[in-house]
């Protein structure tokens, strides 16, 4: 219902766009589009996270300012003052099995939000979910929700019943789930503030048992490569691919990497991998050459990376901390 969002309605024209400038690693090639509370009316500039739904629409979660929903002409916004969304912070997104889009948010829970404009939340006082912190989001083949919380560790939630680990009744190192990752053989992967753990057909297994040698804490961000290879990126540290047998950490001791530090991994169309820090800019990695991507040699407008997101038409969205959204595609940004 309208009367829980803002529409806001701008031409994609009146946006910011630029060629690639000097950046001289990739040729010069390539468009940048912008977003931010200056070119386009959106309320804020500290982005989150980015989705797209199956209606190739556009879904924006803000650091401090609720959702936004984008369709390429019209924005729409929901906030803590038009919509029932339980807090203006949402820190994670995924659309499950029935389209719903699930959020996490930093402090107020968990809300799916489904086509109707149709709200439903779960918090601490409304149901068996621990924390209002909320992390990292997934489901598994069976629809069973994993959800990993700041402080009160990993819960699991069939739709009716809440079961939650934590470092006192599993062996879950410590409480903050960073992320969580869920194979096609439904195997979850869960990423912690220390080391990472493994369920593998019901089992619990640390990643000593899974034979991963890593002296490295706090995994942030787990995403898929191909369909038997992760990425993964340490938040104080290393770059990772890992197969399943190999767990290949990129660092400056063992490669020419030009930066440690990430808070998101993923890799485009064309396997060019793609890594955002929250200080220094944005690493490229082709398999054989890494590049860093700042705000002095590229479009970026910002350094603090919270997120990034490749969309089915090869779109590059770099979600920043103060700077709103960069876009980019070699071929052109391309929006419906």
């Amino acid at each position: 219902m309208l009367r829980f969002a803002i529409i806001i309605l701008f031409s994609v024209l009146l946006c910011g766009t630029t060629p690639a400038g000097n950046l001289d690693s990739l040729d010069g090639k390539g468009e940048w589009k912008y977003f931010n509370i200056s070119n386009c009316g959106i309320p804020t500039n500290c982005i989150r996270c980015v989705l797209e739904d199956k209606n190739g629409k556009y879904w924006i979660g803000t650091w401090d300012d609720g959702l936004l929903g984008f369709d390429g002409k019209i924005w729409t916004a929901y906030n803590t003052s038009n919509s029932p969304i339980p807090h203006n912070s949402v820190y994670c997104m995924i659309f499950d099995k029935k389209g719903n889009l699930v959020l996490g948010t930093f402090g107020g829970g968990i809300a799916f939000f489904n086509k109707k404009n149709r709200w439903k939340i779960y918090n601490s006082r409304n149901s068996g979910l621990p924390n209002d912190w909320i992390y990292s989001i997934a489901q598994d083949k069976n629809s069973n929700y994993w959800i990993g919380t700041y402080s009160e560790g990993l819960v699991f939630f069939d739709g009716k019943k809440w079961t939650s680990y934590n470092k006192y009744n599993s062996i879950l190192p410590t409480n903050k789930v960073t992320s969580i990752y869920i194979d096609r053989n439904d195997n979850k992967i869960i990423a912690t503030a220390k080391e990472l753990m493994f369920i593998q057909n019901g089992n619990w297994k640390t990643q000593k048992e899974m034979k991963i040698d890593s002296d490295e804490d706090a995994i942030y961000w787990i995403s898929a490569y191909n369909e038997d290879t992760l990425l993964m990126c340490y938040k104080f540290g290393s770059l990772v691919i890992y197969d399943g047998k190999n767990f290949k950490r990129f660092n400056k001791s063992n490669s020419s990497i030009p930066l440690e530090g990430y808070y998101s991994i993923c890799s485009d169309k064309n396997k060019i991998i793609w890594a955002g820090s929250f200080v220094e800019g944005v690493v490229r990695f082709d398999g054989k050459q890494f590049v860093l991507l700042n705000k002095d040699n590229s479009g970026l407008k910002g350094n603090m990376i919270f997120s990034i997101f490749v969309d089915t038409k090869n779109n590059k969205w770099f979600s920043t901390f103060k700077n709103g959204i960069c876009i980019f595609n070699e071929e052109g940004v391309r929006l419906n």
